[in-house]
């Protein structure tokens, strides 16, 4: 590329077509029932209206933030926008697109951010000022019981409310909460309680210093998403301002890790409170592993007493001084020994342990 950046190389549609084919053999399924490749061309994207194949483009954000257009005279014309990191939002505005199968608000904010990225001139959607809200069921008598101090009648099991996405700037709890209002309108200039200590905001002028997030701040922010499963052209990081033919991302396996993905699949999916309060523990890796200076202090108490001391087998004790992994508990009941000296040890003529652990 002129700017020194290596150029992605665009097959012809004969080319993929061929690619297509050649994974017919591999269909796992009886080809009366479903047949063909297992590589699937998309007919409702890739065709038109008189099964013409047409020529489309694409804006990707990330790997599952993109959008499809075609050019004509007007500029472009959306045929696919990702719902990805958006669905979890209550709707600003009803209505929903035939074209791209989407809700209204959803195309409007591609539309914004598509009309930037391709030079042209645009307008922000009407609703972009709204707060950003979520609707969440009223699961959990708390949440009735801080609902029912705004609005008695509709504070019911199961039914919904709104909670806005905010930017919380003190030290304490605080999760908004109002009755289920669909005028978007209303948002701002409503009351909203504070499950936490029961007392009340208007988003308009809040009480507490926290700022209530807005769909434009959301569409700003969804637009600078990095791509964190590929690197960067040069190789480094991607960063929010990437672009280019990104590169494979390297990765090295350094323990087990809980992923959001798989344990908070709630903020993409379910109305449940719990959801604006995530509680997920994360565990570091080699927590099982005794560091320098517990491993010389436990090569200097005799295995005996270590063994009389914590009730661990020879084995897990000499992989602790060798530095190897131990179960966490393990290394926890060492570390009580080491610090407070076993029986007999001081008969044994070992110093007392003056290690700081």
């Amino acid at each position: 590329m002129p700017n020194g950046a290596d150029a992605i190389r665009a097959l012809p549609w004969q080319r993929v077509r061929e690619i297509v084919d050649r994974f017919t053999n591999l269909n796992p399924y009886h080809p009366k029932i479903v047949s063909g490749s297992i590589l699937n061309i998309v007919e409702e994207l890739n065709l038109d209206h008189e099964g013409h194949q047409r020529q489309l483009y694409g804006y990707g954000i990330s790997a599952k933030r993109y959008g499809l257009y075609m050019l004509n005279d007007s500029g472009f014309r959306l045929i696919k926008a990702s719902e990805h990191g958006l669905g979890l939002y209550y709707r600003p505005k009803e209505g929903r697109d035939s074209d791209c199968e989407v809700p209204t608000w959803i195309k409007e904010g591609w539309e914004w951010m598509l009309r930037r990225a391709l030079g042209l001139e645009s307008q922000e959607p009407t609703w972009f000022q709204l707060p950003v809200m979520r609707r969440i069921a009223i699961s959990t008598p708390n949440v009735m019981a801080a609902l029912r101090r705004l609005r008695r009648d509709q504070a019911r099991p199961y039914n919904f409310a709104l909670s806005p996405v905010v930017v919380n700037l003190t030290g304490t709890q605080i999760t908004l909460l109002a009755p289920f209002e669909k005028d978007s309108s209303r948002w701002m200039t409503m009351p909203h309680v504070n499950i936490h200590d029961g007392t009340t905001h208007t988003l308009q002028d809040p009480m507490l210093p926290l700022l209530a997030q807005t769909f434009d701040m959301v569409f700003r922010q969804y637009h600078g998403h990095r791509e964190s499963k590929s690197s960067a052209p040069d190789g480094s990081l991607c960063k929010p301002d990437s672009a280019g033919l990104l590169k494979r991302y390297p990765a090295t396996a350094i323990g087990f890790h809980l992923i959001g993905k798989e344990t908070e699949r709630g903020w993409e999916q379910n109305d449940d409170i719990s959801t604006l309060m995530p509680s997920l523990k994360r565990y570091g890796a080699n927590s099982g592993i005794a560091d320098l200076r517990l491993r010389k202090r436990l090569c200097e108490i005799p295995l005996a007493f270590l063994e009389s001391g914590t009730g661990l087998s020879r084995h897990t004790i000499v992989r602790a001084r060798r530095g190897q992994a131990i179960h966490s508990r393990s290394l926890r009941l060492l570390k009580t020994v080491v610090g407070n000296p076993v029986e007999g040890e001081r008969d044994s003529g070992l110093k007392p342990n003056t290690i700081p652990l």
